[in-house]
């Protein structure tokens, strides 16, 4: 477990120290976002155990969180700032007069607990549009695949019999761009909530990502 502990920790700093130099080179995400990395492919399932790939995201900007049902400290912190942002999107979509290409997706890191079965339970309780926000899950390595590989989050599993103390993952919000691109590592504070609306407003507006 102390070895599990180390390595989540080696790569949260590694994370950490990316995320700290981007935010000292940049007061606001209102202007050009870097590019900190691309995602490779994946294949897991909605909270409607429908099958989702990393290509039925294409063309959509993102906004990814990473949590588990079973968590009562840090998860439904970010929940309520993802359904926020649902309720925020919602309202700018109601000022434009049109629809936004944005997504919220939500990752589970405790997949072998939450099945679609509860992923469906859990958005119901939050209040979850589908049609705006989808919580996914899977096998574990696919999850792995798409979380720590794919989108530079760390997360390790201890038991099969989870609790709040052997789930341990980051809990940096994540923005990808239209064509599966980082842009953005985001602290879930109101300050870093203001820096992702930002940082969707220019890339919705960005011309050729």
């Amino acid at each position: 477990m102390r070895s599990k502990v180390l390595g989540v920790a080696v790569c949260s700093i590694a994370v950490s120290i990316g995320v700290a130099a981007y935010w000292r080179n940049r007061a606001d995400a209102s202007g050009p976002l870097p590019v900190l990395g691309r995602i490779d492919g994946f294949s897991l399932v909605d909270q409607h155990a429908k099958g989702v790939s990393l290509a039925d995201l294409a063309g959509k900007i993102w906004v990814a969180d990473f949590f588990f049902t079973g968590c009562q400290t840090a998860c439904p912190l970010l929940t309520s700032r993802m359904r926020s942002l649902q309720h925020h999107l919602d309202e700018r979509q109601r000022a434009l007069g049109h629809e936004l290409p944005v997504r919220l997706v939500s990752f589970s890191v405790d997949p072998e607990v939450d099945t679609a079965d509860v992923l469906s339970a859990y958005a119901t309780k939050w209040g979850a549009d589908d049609r705006r926000w989808i919580f996914l899950t899977g096998s574990l390595s696919e999850v792995n695949r798409a979380v720590t590989r794919g989108l530079k989050i760390p997360f390790e599993k201890g038991g099969a019999d989870t609790s709040a103390f052997d789930v341990m993952h980051g809990e940096r919000i994540v923005v990808v761009d239209r064509v599966a691109r980082i842009r953005g590592y985001f602290e879930s504070d109101e300050e870093g909530m203001a820096r992702i609306k930002q940082a969707i407003e220019w890339l919705v507006s960005e011309k050729d990502p």
